[in-house]
């Protein structure tokens, strides 16, 4: 074979080799990459709250059970309220109803406000104290002619009307209450009238 057989033997040997590798190249594909448009799918999906994240009302958490209400044999328009096992009754309208007299006061400051109601009958007065913060009633105290009255300083307002457990009207006024048949029923032991002393006669 001569020289130039030769070289057209190896131009086409270098031909076919520079195709074979150009194909395997081309078959080869390189790894997938997520697309912004797939990544914009994702992160416009919104995550769903469980149901545990939803918001629910604590465990002994009631709202107050309203129930007749009479006093002094009255029968009084507000009603008496159960609210997490206590009976409360309406401090001025079952004060009212029993023969006292009611007069209020409210002092305004900077962040709280200080109540005061009085209950005067005869000669007997009793003081209703308290002060709001933050809507909640703090630093309760009761007084029957500047005396304390043991009850537990608990109290509420309902609308406009303040609530106090029916056992200040035990302590403070001697009171009564019986419930029966769905009605709560206050009354006062009337007072006893002391008899004349009558005088005494010399004997003769």
């Amino acid at each position: 074979m001569n020289r130039h057989g030769k070289r057209a033997l190896l131009a086409a040997g270098l031909i076919a080799g520079a195709a074979a590798m150009t194909g395997c190249t081309a078959q080869t594909m390189p790894a997938a990459t997520p697309t912004p448009q797939v990544d914009q799918q994702e992160t416009a999906q919104p995550a769903q709250a469980s149901p545990q994240a939803e918001a629910s009302p604590e465990a002994g958490d009631e709202s107050p059970v309203p129930i007749g209400l009479s006093a002094g044999g009255k029968k009084l328009e507000t009603d008496a309220v159960r609210e997490q096992g206590r009976l409360l009754l309406p401090l001025v309208g079952t004060a009212e109803a029993l023969g006292y007299e009611a007069d209020s006061e409210s002092l305004e400051e900077e962040t709280q406000t200080k109540r005061t109601i009085s209950l005067t009958r005869d000669d007997s007065r009793i003081t209703v104290a308290w002060v709001v913060s933050d809507n909640t009633a703090r630093q309760i105290t009761w007084q029957r002619d500047g005396m304390l009255v043991p009850v537990d300083p608990y109290l509420t307002t309902i609308g406009d009307v303040v609530y106090v457990p029916a056992a200040f009207f035990e302590e403070a006024m001697g009171a009564v209450i019986a419930e029966k048949d769905g009605l709560v029923a206050v009354t006062t032991p009337e007072p006893q009238e002391t008899p004349p002393m009558q005088e005494e006669t010399p004997q003769g």
